[in-house]
């Protein structure tokens, strides 16, 4: 039996009518209660960091040429955490990056109102990382640098 208790928290700010920002952290604290596999007993399950984190921001041009034109940034922390039911060694903690790029289509045209495109890159750097462990001799890479394009249409 695995108990977790932890607390996540989510903030939203927006500062005048074009800047957002978004903040949220997330606390666990899991741990192994009771099993039948020896020396668990105690010990925080792997694969669950205590801490994460992430933070983004964006500002969208109010006018001209660009106008409703979306660009943003974020930062995503994973805290280390155990690669295996007993502790014996942990997987790093890591930094990701993103940004975005998004534009209202019926700024262009008033026939293609509700319609924009969106183009985003997670992981910007293209950080190496491990993502978690099964053991001590088989651990995960986590995604490398991802490029997404999305049209979408509200009405």
């Amino acid at each position: 039996t695995v108990r977790s208790k932890g607390a996540e928290a989510e903030i939203h700010a927006t500062l005048m009518d074009n800047i957002n920002l978004i903040g949220s952290y997330t606390y666990t604290d899991a741990k192994t209660e009771s099993t039948t596999v020896a020396g668990t007993e105690g010990k925080t399950p792997a694969r669950i960091p205590t801490h994460m984190a992430s933070a983004f921001a964006s500002y969208t041009v109010p006018g001209g040429a660009l106008k409703s034109l979306t660009a943003g940034v974020g930062m995503r922390y994973i805290g280390t955490s155990y690669g295996d039911a007993k502790n014996t060694f942990k997987v790093p903690s890591v930094d990701l990056y993103d940004a975005m790029l998004r534009y209202d289509l019926g700024e262009m045209n008033r026939s293609l109102k509700g319609a924009s495109v969106q183009f985003n890159v997670n992981n910007v750097a293209d950080t190496k990382y491990v993502a978690s462990c099964a053991s001590d001799t088989a651990c995960f890479y986590g995604i490398g640098r991802t490029v997404t394009a999305t049209v979408n249409y509200r009405w």
